[in-house]
């Protein structure tokens, strides 16, 4: 066991995390299937779906200038339990009232959380600094394994629990799930940076100082925003599209959730041992071309199999990419700046991504459910001639 846990680094906060992540998921898993057909089982459109995700846009990019910073001046581990506070206030809302109010509540703080479908930048660097160098890849890969498997499990039974006992009781069991992974963390992770403090000025001064990109890093945050156009107009609304056009059920989607969780899941571990062979490079690359794959595939096919089978791709895509992007950017940034970082460059996705549900909705209302799809395509090969620049060695 000692040496399973040692090839897995499943030690110290990794295991902590490891621990609050299974149980998080019990509830994040279910809702993370349900939202969107359940704001529209409150009467409001595709469009409506829209502005509700470019408010957890706008909110997400403003966690993330604020987080990193907040926890390169405090230490990760209080801001980290904030941002999962964020998410607790958030689910809340939707438990309390279905009515409009409650659901930009709900889009606020999900979105402030920093902590849905990414990573608080306080988070990414306590992972980061708990583990060595070469380790980074495979910690990552065995949180992605364990909430990716949780998510295959809970997805299916979302779906099938949204039709049979309603929302509800998914929103009670997100927020007691939450609520005790949130303890877990407070008791026993060790914070991994040391500081001092820091007084309100100079925190002001560093959260309007990170809003300014590195000069040397400018390619990776044009990069960034091209993603955030790319997966904003093509995938924010596309669950909410699919129940609108095909009339999918939460149990179809719910499956095609488990598929891309399976292949996360299956897939992580054995993905942090190829970069550490490999390079972190080779496997975001891989990343690209799953993601190829998959948009390529739901333009091509309209069958609930079709969407199925290319939901394995759709799964494989950041399986590939969150744990080995992570890993070139902290091998590539300062202890001292490495949360702001980290948050800096996914706030520049999410600010770029803040019009794009709305435009989305207005593509697809236009022109059909594949419109979005073909506007994400056109984005995914723009940046992936520019990953292959931005992340290639330089010649001597």
């Amino acid at each position: 066991m000692p040496s399973l846990s040692k090839f897995l680094a499943l030690e110290g906060n990794i295991r902590v995390l490891a621990i609050q992540t299974l149980i998080s998921q019990l509830g994040f898993g279910m809702l993370i299937v349900v939202w969107q057909p359940y704001i529209l089982s409150t009467g409001l459109t595709v469009l409506d779906l829209g502005v509700i995700q470019s408010l957890i846009n706008l909110s997400t990019a403003a966690g993330l200038f604020v987080w990193g910073p907040l926890s390169d001046l405090f230490g990760r581990k209080w801001v980290m339990l904030l941002g999962h506070a964020s998410r607790v206030a958030a689910v809340l809302a939707l438990l309390i009232s279905h009515s409009p109010l409650f659901l930009y509540i709900f889009a606020f703080f999900i979105g402030f959380s920093t902590l849905w479908y990414q990573t608080n930048p306080a988070r990414t660097a306590l992972l980061a600094e708990s583990v060595p160098n070469e380790k980074r890849a495979t910690a990552y890969g065995t949180l992605m394994a364990i909430s990716q498997g949780m998510n295959m499990v809970m997805a299916s039974a979302g779906g099938y629990l949204a039709i049979v006992t309603g929302y509800w009781p998914i929103f009670a069991v997100t927020i007691v799930g939450e609520t005790i992974g949130i303890a877990i963390m407070a008791l026993f992770v060790k914070e991994t940076h040391h500081v001092g403090g820091a007084n309100s000025r100079e925190v002001g001064s560093r959260i309007i100082a990170n809003l300014r990109p590195e000069k040397e890093m400018m390619s990776l945050y044009i990069l960034m925003v091209v993603m955030g156009i790319g997966y904003g107009v093509g995938y924010s609304l596309f669950y909410g599209a699919l129940t609108d056009t095909y009339k999918f059920t939460t149990i179809e989607l719910g499956l095609m959730t488990t598929m891309s969780s399976l292949a996360w899941a299956l897939v992580s571990i054995p993905s942090g041992k190829l970069s550490e062979r490999f390079g972190s490079r080779t496997m975001v690359l891989a990343s690209t071309t799953s993601a190829l794959i998959t948009v390529v595939g739901f333009i091509l096919f309209r069958s609930f199999l079709g969407f199925l089978i290319f939901s394995i791709f759709n799964g494989l895509d950041p399986c590939f990419w969150v744990p080995n992007w992570t890993s070139l950017i902290a091998e590539r940034t300062p202890v001292k700046v490495r949360a702001s970082i980290f948050g800096k460059l996914d706030a520049y996705q999410r600010f770029a991504s803040i019009p794009a549900p709305y435009i989305g909705g207005l593509i697809y209302m236009g022109y059909g459910f594949t419109a979005p799809l073909l506007v994400h395509l056109f984005c995914l090969l723009v940046w992936g001639y520019m990953l292959l620049r931005a992340t290639a060695k330089p010649t001597t």
